[in-house]
């Protein structure tokens, strides 16, 4: 039974999903706005039962992420041995062969899952993927693209539930979140190559280019359906504005004074948590408080779970030695 437990530790350390219920909230966000609106009735986000969806999309948003947690540790494996030694491959607790098969598996389950989206759905994902082996790959040498590749994932990832979204704001503000973390990160880690003024500058314009493809590509399947949702007010748009400034302040206070490592590794669990905090203030901004309250709730199991995963797994791999 021990066994089986560390192996199941093992697998979570390996796919990182204890940071996936953010990914997952993103998905939600777009399959409730879809389920709001008379507009998308004939989208089979809007067909199928509520809870079926939901776990479609979490299986969707699990396996994706799973897929890029571990084809990241399976690339770099002789590069944690010496900088991360603690990670499951070079710790010894999976072989590399292990890593691969959680690599493919956790792909195949999504691509399976996204075929209830049809076809549409199908392809995104495919794209997501892609964009996922890109970065591992090559892009994450390259700062000025891998960082904006980061972004484009998370947008491409919340559209598979709605590939006609129209208000696609909530989209570019999760792709603008991950690109900004991201690289906040990379800098904090100190990673090579450095982010040069020269790159700096690319990676805006990059950044620039997809904003206003994201924005245009809503505005342009609008049409006469107007790209601005009728519920959603000025005063409405306060709640993820307010997200995005209680992150600023959240992140500059729970990184003040630690090491960089540790500053990087804290914001990556708390920018990746965040997206259930923007889904939450998207749905209130859309006058939809019922399904703000379900995220919210599902948001604190998250956190609980993240927190409890983390504990166990620590002890799991160093247990507590009793004084005599």
């Amino acid at each position: 039974m021990k066994r089986f437990v560390l192996r199941i530790l093992t697998a979570i350390q390996l796919t990182r999903l204890t940071m996936a219920f953010g990914a997952i909230a993103d998905l939600w966000l777009v399959v409730l706005i879809t389920r709001a609106s008379p507009e998308y009735a004939y989208l089979p986000t809007s067909e199928l039962p509520l809870p079926g969806v939901l776990l479609v999309s979490a299986v969707v948003a699990v396996g994706l992420f799973g897929f890029g947690g571990a084809l990241n540790d399976l690339l770099d494996a002789r590069h944690d041995s010496a900088f991360s030694p603690q990670r499951p491959i070079p710790a010894g607790r999976v072989r590399a062969g292990q890593a691969a098969v959680v690599t493919l598996g956790s792909l195949m389950i999504a691509m399976v899952a996204s075929a209830a989206f049809g076809t549409p759905g199908i392809v995104l994902t495919a794209l997501a993927a892609a964009g996922i082996l890109f970065y591992d790959a090559a892009a994450k040498h390259i700062p000025a693209i891998g960082l904006v590749v980061i972004g484009l994932v998370h947008a491409v990832h919340m559209l598979i539930a709605n590939h006609q979204l129209t208000f696609t704001l909530p989209v570019w503000l999760a792709m603008t979140h991950a690109t900004a973390v991201a690289t906040v990160i990379y800098l904090l880690e100190g990673k090579r190559p450095p982010l040069t003024p020269r790159a700096s500058v690319a990676l805006v314009a990059g950044w620039i280019s997809w904003s206003v493809a994201i924005l245009l590509l809503g505005w342009w399947q609008a049409g006469e359906g107007g790209f601005w949702p009728r519920s959603l007010t000025s005063g409405g748009m306060a709640w993820p504005v307010l997200a995005a400034a209680v992150f600023i302040w959240l992140a500059r206070r729970k990184i003040h004074g630690l090491d960089r490592a540790a500053a990087a590794e804290k914001l990556h669990r708390y920018g990746s948590l965040w997206g259930c905090v923007y889904a939450v203030s998207w749905l209130l901004a859309l006058d939809l408080p019922k399904e703000a309250f379900g995220v919210a709730v599902f948001a604190g199991v998250g956190v609980t779970s993240m927190i409890a995963i983390r504990e166990i797994t620590a002890l799991a791999n160093r247990p507590v030695a009793f004084r005599r």
